[in-house]
């Protein structure tokens, strides 16, 4: 358990990547796939480096007692060591989560920011459109300064895009322990249109109880309780003792349920949380094929000299927003069902997610 974990092959790509860092200071590409970013995360990340000499700490510690021999030093150290691997592996576990969704985050990102990029570019060709139709008499110079001024807030709106991408790659050089300038190219690739949550309460609920920390300790205490019940039951142990058994047994079992029931509540909080994200990216798509429809039927009525460009101008913003709408609707949900599913040892396709 703990470092030893790390796979031949993880260590192998860790030593590419390395020499890949040298060419990448000169301006090159990293190029990454998941497993990639989690090998390197797991040997240059500097809060996880922390955690490893914690753990390894402890390890030489149960080493130096192992030879010692002594029982009360020996007791100690195993029990620190124990501490220190369960820490250690939890440290573990989340980095590779947090990994897999910043990846994942850092993807959605850029397929949104293509939705920018739309957005100017229908401003753009608003305003060749209206030039034209100045130049020939059938607008206004304030048509002209409305069209203007929609193309430069898609094109804020885009720049700020970008500048917010470029960040996000920034935190995840940091998550990786690269430089923070470090260029990479993220070449796993994903599907990012909306999936179901494919689990019912129920049965995820009970996976839940398999994984779930503080069930897994009171069931723990409860084995430890009986256990001592069965020790007093000899023919030569006070009464009392069995009865102080029994109660704690007793509460031990109370302390199971409770932390099931406390399981219980957040899961379906949890669950129904995600119902109602779900709820959003559809609505959300919805409404991008509604605003969509009027933006036609005002662009075939603005071809006739029906209506001003202001509808135009305004219907197409509707546009923008909802796309916008729609991009962080998906990101919020399917990074809440990424983080579900990883909760209960699943990935994206019910497989058991990688260690």
């Amino acid at each position: 358990m703990g470092k030893n974990k790390l796979t031949g092959l993880a260590a192998g790509l860790i030593l590419c990547f390395l020499l890949a860092l040298n060419t990448s200071a000169a301006g090159e590409v990293l190029e990454l796939k998941i497993a990639d970013a989690v090998a390197l995360a797991l040997e240059n990340n500097l809060a996880f480096k922390a955690a490893t000499l914690d753990w390894q700490a402890a390890k030489a510690a149960l080493e130096r007692a192992e030879l010692v021999g002594e029982e009360e030093m020996l007791k100690e150290a195993a029990k620190k060591w124990e501490k220190e691997d369960a820490a250690y592996e939890e440290r573990r576990v989340n980095l590779i989560n947090q990994i897999r969704n910043s990846y994942r985050g850092v993807l959605e990102e850029e397929a949104a920011l293509k939705n920018r990029l739309a957005a100017k570019e229908r401003a753009r060709r608003q305003l060749e459109i209206d030039e034209r139709k100045f130049e020939a008499g059938l607008l206004s110079s304030l048509d002209i300064k409305r069209a203007e001024n929609s193309l430069a807030n898609a094109e804020h709106n885009y720049q700020t895009a970008v500048i917010n991408l470029a960040t996000m790659y920034m935190e995840f050089n940091q998550l990786l322990g690269l430089e923070l300038t470090t260029k990479l190219a993220l070449t796993e690739q994903f599907d990012f249109t909306f999936k179901p949550f494919p689990i019912e309460l129920q049965e995820y609920y009970e996976l839940a109880l398999e994984s779930d920390k503080d069930v897994a300790g009171a069931r723990e205490n409860l084995k430890e309780a009986a256990e001592k019940v069965l020790a007093a039951q000899g023919p030569f142990t006070p009464r009392v003792e069995l009865e102080e058994a029994l109660l704690l047994e007793q509460k031990a079992q109370i302390q199971v349920e409770k932390a099931k029931q406390a399981l219980y509540l957040k899961v379906r909080k949890d669950y129904y949380n995600l119902q109602n994200l779900a709820h959003a990216v559809t609505g959300a798509e919805k409404e991008i094929e509604f605003q969509k429809q009027i933006l036609q039927a005002e662009e075939s009525k603005y071809a006739a000299g029906v209506i001003s460009n202001a509808q135009i101008v305004a219907q197409q913003e509707k546009v923008a927003a909802a796309e916008e709408a729609y991009s962080d609707a998906l990101l919020k949900y399917s990074l809440s069902r990424n983080n579900l599913l990883q909760a209960v040892g699943l990935d994206d396709d019910l497989k058991e997610a990688p260690k």
